[in-house]
């Protein structure tokens, strides 16, 4: 029951995600989607795996478990995402007289 509610957030959050890049088009947003795409397909991988396996889904060159290099990859792109620079933006600030 929990695994079918985080897929089902997880879809969402991607969705709203996917949203925001279409609607602002920055590599922020594109990183942020990237992150709620490795997080979805880590939640639908471990539904499966609960529901039909056994045991836990390996790659085989590197003997680790396929959601947890999922996981890397989300924690990756969510930090991309917090250490973008956001061009433009200190163009656009006004400056304070002092």
């Amino acid at each position: 029951m929990i695994h079918t509610v985080l897929v089902g957030s997880s879809l969402v959050l991607l969705v709203i995600a996917a949203h925001a890049y279409l609607k602002k088009r920055d590599s922020r947003y594109l990183f942020l989607l990237l992150a709620f795409v490795f997080l979805g397909l880590s939640q639908i991988e471990t539904l499966l795996e609960t529901l039909f396996l056994e045991n836990p889904v390996f790659l085989p060159f590197f003997e680790l478990h396929i959601s947890h290099v999922l996981d890397f990859l989300m924690l990756l792109s969510f930090a991309l995402a917090l250490t973008r620079n956001v061009q433009g933006a200190y163009d656009r600030a006004e400056t304070v007289p002092l």
